[in-house]
């Protein structure tokens, strides 16, 4: 259950960092009822429960109505209060006008009395102006951005904890809904939305009446005027269509059929799509490399032609997209400190695939890349500074540490094949989760008692320390050399598993050094056969381990480019 009533001191706004509920069901209980005592309506704060936003827009118009089916708990009453950043020109208590006087609004949620609401089902509409404004310099808010062909490309995005920059909206990231958009547009313009498309010449209609997704994601509109439908490849029992400009290069920069054996892996691995047999993906002018709307992606329209660390951009993003369908969508934060595991989840995933049906390098780039930017985050994986940072200030540091700390470097130390399975028991029930929900998914799969590794690594107030290693080594005699790795960054060590590189004049070889989930030694050391005299070490050479190199002043070290999406 959700308090709706009341709100305008805590409403949130997409800074917000509320801890949200842990179902994320977004249902109320429904008790009969007639109202107050002697049948009279019931007054006073409504409770209520939103359980769908049934949502007409017009975007070239800036007009929006929105009619939310609410569960009002007992005792019911006549007012009704939800976050918006927008007054309301009209409200409605089940489809019937407000008098005016009962519409008030103080900049950040809007209040609306009328004829008292007895427990059980109601709808309560608002009408507003909509607003072009966009937030944090990203795509957030109202937009209207000439395309690479010089068509308008209009969107209305959410993001956590924005739906109320475009009325009444419960902005809480943990809750789930079913939502019906109608966008009204040009005779001929394309209109797309998060669900089952249903496309007329000047309405769009979308509709997610069977798996709830969260405001931040569903809470969606936009149209292109030059958008041409093109489908692409039937997969898994889905359907991926391209809406593209004429001359979009994004479609013709995928490979078809490595696309299909992802989403047959993927659905594998996950389950069905979540949203339907019918995949979406629109090229557009965005900041984001992407987003990932239920059913209905989008990409930045050049995204087949940029370099980024990532060795095929394309290929890597439609796959995080895709993977957020499960990771994101159906399953939803427990509230926006949470923002890691979904990120970490879309970037693992995509990586597994990479490491194991796409070409040589993809992997290791993407190992790289992560490694490298995590040396340069402000904030924990899972922050715990007080008061709680805002989304848009640390959602930047997750996309490195993220598949780091929460996956990669646990496949030595629990196995890979139990990383997955961890992933996959996260997932499997929908609603709203948190780190330590996953941590007891990785846990049940594991039976290892990660406790000390999410304590060292993950949970944290201010910047993370990362460790750093020095390497000695000592002829064992026999052919065999003894390997010694040491955590020299001061305090306790941290639980991980560290590859040394050792070279001579003609051979290589690899130390794995396991100090463990708890360790309680700085150093440990391996014995391996090495049978010539030692010219070099590397430690950790293929990025599997966050560090900090001895002597490296992260300060001063220039900060490298994160990419969102």
């Amino acid at each position: 259950m959700i308090l709706v009533a009341g709100v305008a001191a805590s409403a949130c706004g997409d800074d917000a960092t509320g801890t949200g509920g842990s179902d994320g069901s977004g249902a109320g209980t429904t008790t009969a009822s007639t109202g107050g005592a002697g049948g009279a309506p019931p007054t006073g704060e409504i409770v209520a429960s939103i359980t769908r936003y049934d949502l007409q827009v017009d975007l070239a118009a800036k007009a929006a109505r929105s009619t939310l089916a609410v569960e009002v708990e007992p005792p019911g009453g006549d007012c009704f209060s939800a976050p918006s950043e927008l007054p309301a020109t009209a409200a409605r208590f089940d489809g019937t006008d407000l008098d005016p006087s009962g519409i008030s609004h103080d900049g950040a949620a809007l209040r609306v009395c009328g004829p008292g609401l007895s427990p059980g089902p109601h709808t309560i509409g608002a009408d507003v102006a909509l607003v072009s404004q966009t937030f944090h310099g990203l795509d957030v808010g109202l937009s209207e951005t000439p395309d690479f062909a010089g068509n308008t490309f209009s969107y209305l995005l959410s993001w956590v904890g924005g739906c109320d920059h475009f009325g009444p909206c419960d902005d809480d990231p943990s809750r789930l809904a079913h939502f019906t958009i109608e966008i009204d547009h040009a005779p001929g313009a394309v209109a797309l939305c998060p669900g089952t498309l249903v496309a007329g010449s000047t309405t769009t209609r979308c509709e997610l009446t069977g798996t709830p997704a969260p405001t931040y994601s569903a809470y969606a509109a936009m149209t292109n005027p030059g958008w041409v439908r093109t489908p692409f490849v039937t997969a898994a029992g889905v359907e991926v269509v391209f809406y593209e400009a004429a001359g979009g290069t994004i479609a013709a920069s995928l490979d078809s059929v490595s696309v299909s054996d992802f989403l047959d892996w993927i659905t594998t691995t996950l389950g069905p799509m979540p949203y339907g047999d019918e995949l979406r993906v629109a090229g557009a002018p965005t900041v984001w490399l992407g987003f990932e709307h239920p059913a209905n992606i989008v990409l930045y329209e050049e995204i087949g032609e940029i370099e980024t660390s990532y060795q095929d951009t394309a290929m890597h993003v439609f796959m995080h997209e895709v993977i957020h369908q499960w990771a994101g969508n159906r399953t939803t934060l427990a509230s926006a400190q949470d923002f890691a595991w979904k990120e970490a989840i879309a970037e693992y995933l995509a990586f597994v695939f990479e490491r194991d049906a796409r070409p040589a390098g993809e992997a290791e780039a993407s190992l790289a890349y992560w490694d490298d930017i995590s040396l340069q985050a402000a904030y924990h994986v899972r922050p715990e500074d007080e008061p709680p940072p805002p989304v848009d200030e640390f959602y930047g540091d997750v996309y490195g540490p993220g598949p780091m700390l929460l996956f990669v470097q646990l496949e030595p130390l629990i196995g890979a094949d139990k990383v997955l399975a961890g992933i996959a028991r996260f997932l499997q029930d929908g609603g709203a989760a948190s780190v330590e929900a996953l941590q007891a998914a990785l846990e049940a799969e594991s039976g290892a008692d990660l406790q000390p590794y999410f304590d060292a690594w993950v949970f944290g107030s201010g910047a993370p320390s990362y460790p750093s290693f020095t390497v000695s080594t000592a002829d064992a005699g026999g052919g065999m050399l003894t390997v010694t790795v040491t955590q020299a960054q001061g305090g306790a060590p941290l639980p991980c598993v560290v590859e040394v590189d050792v070279a001579g004049a003609t051979s290589t070889a690899t130390a794995v050094v396991d100090f463990g989930l708890d360790p309680s030694m700085t150093e440990v050391s391996v014995t391996i056969p090495f049978a010539e005299a030692v010219v070099s070490t590397s430690v950790d050479p293929r990025h599997k381990v966050v560090d900090a190199p001895v002597g490296l002043d992260l300060v001063s070290r220039p900060r490298r480019m994160v990419w969102k999406f």
